[in-house]
């Protein structure tokens, strides 16, 4: 193998550590939050989180929606923009998704600018939670009012680098009190089942 690296053009090798690198890194902070943030929802908790708080059991979600029911608004959908606009845009995204953190960074507010606060469209978020962590920080952002669902929202995509690589539930206990959420609320918030089944419905429309 290392024969085969060595002969391979100086172009080719340096094509391959771009390619490579930033997937490595991406799959191993994953595989780290991971490791921390299951402790909220298996057995094996760390030290620094609560003991498990989900149901030992799978959540029964109930029934999926047609996709042409999938298409209209739901009960627990967050609309931003104003109602009666001709175009609905919806986006489904992971908070631990760092494509999607940049898409709420860097594009959102352009997109917000032109589309919807101009009344042609209106969007909504969809939780497609990929991991653990990412359900427990929609949890959160699904926890306070609906007024204040993006703006949290937000926070937490914001911070997703030092939620993802640092203490997952120190860093979202951070964000968390921006809305006005304490520790013990942002506990109860991840635990409620309630909610666990929207956004895991969500995920499976």
């Amino acid at each position: 193998m290392k024969a085969y690296w060595m002969n391979l053009k100086p172009r080719t090798r340096k094509i391959i550590l771009a390619v490579s690198l930033p997937l490595l890194l991406t799959s191993a902070s994953f595989a780290y939050a991971e490791g921390w943030f299951g402790g909220l929802f298996g057995a094996n908790a760390k030290p620094v989180v609560v003991a498990s708080v989900a149901p030992a059991a799978p959540l029964n979600i109930g029934p999926m929606p047609t996709r042409a029911e999938a298409l209209q608004l739901q009960p627990n959908d967050r609309v931003l923009g104003r109602f009666g606009a001709p175009i609905t845009i919806i986006e489904y995204a992971s908070m631990t998704c760092h494509h999607c953190a940049d898409f709420k960074t860097e594009t959102m507010p352009s997109l917000k600018k032109d589309w919807l606060d101009t009344g042609k469209a209106v969007y909504v978020l969809r939780d497609l939670a990929w991991d653990n962590l990412a359900l427990g920080m929609s949890a959160v952002a699904r926890c306070v009012p609906p007024a204040q669902f993006y703006p949290l929202s937000n926070a937490l995509y914001a911070a997703q680098k030092k939620i993802v690589t640092g203490n997952p539930i120190e860093e979202i206990n951070a964000t968390a009190a921006l809305a006005g959420l304490t520790p013990e609320q942002v506990k109860a918030c991840i635990g409620n089942p309630d909610i666990q089944k929207d956004i895991l419905r969500s995920k499976e429309i």
